[in-house]
């Protein structure tokens, strides 16, 4: 799924530089099938594709939403967010849902204040999740980035 790797980049970009104005853009391979939407700007609802298994933190400011199909029939996506909730406090949440997710292979990383949370099902690597929690330098609050992917079709 390259695109959708590609695009959760834009998209990454794009909200750490706060794209302002509300964008809707959609990109296609027609030779592979794959296809990526992604919006940005405010007020933007949560991916129609999320999961159960990585549910949007309460309270959440969407920045930016990126939602793609691949080529083997993969799907995934991206959601940026920003909440004045401390990141100790997001990554207790997101603990407790991927605890409790079936997604037995789980990880935990501190890269200097900032949080990565993983989890995977055990047998299937291309379902899983990963949400990042930094703090926010311009606030108190956090700012948060979760890709996850639903495996195959």
């Amino acid at each position: 799924m390259r695109i959708l790797e590609l695009s959760c980049l834009v998209a990454l970009t794009c909200a750490l530089t706060g794209c302002g104005e509300r964008e809707t853009r959609v990109h296609a391979n027609p030779e592979t099938g794959e296809n990526v939407t992604l919006r940005t700007g405010s007020a933007i609802a949560a991916p129609r594709n999320m999961p159960d298994f990585a549910p949007l933190y309460p309270g959440a400011r969407i920045e930016s939403v990126l939602e793609g199909n691949g080529s083997a029939g993969n799907r995934g996506g991206m959601v940026a967010f920003r909440t004045a909730d401390s990141t100790g406090r997001v990554a207790a949440f997101y603990r407790d849902r991927l605890d409790a997710s079936g997604l037995s292979e789980r990880n935990d990383a501190d890269m200097n204040g900032s949080l990565i949370l993983t989890a995977s099902a055990t047998g299937d690597v291309d379902r899983g999740v990963q949400v990042t929690i930094a703090p926010t330098a311009d606030a108190p609050g956090s700012y948060v980035t979760m890709t996850y992917n639903l495996g195959g079709g």
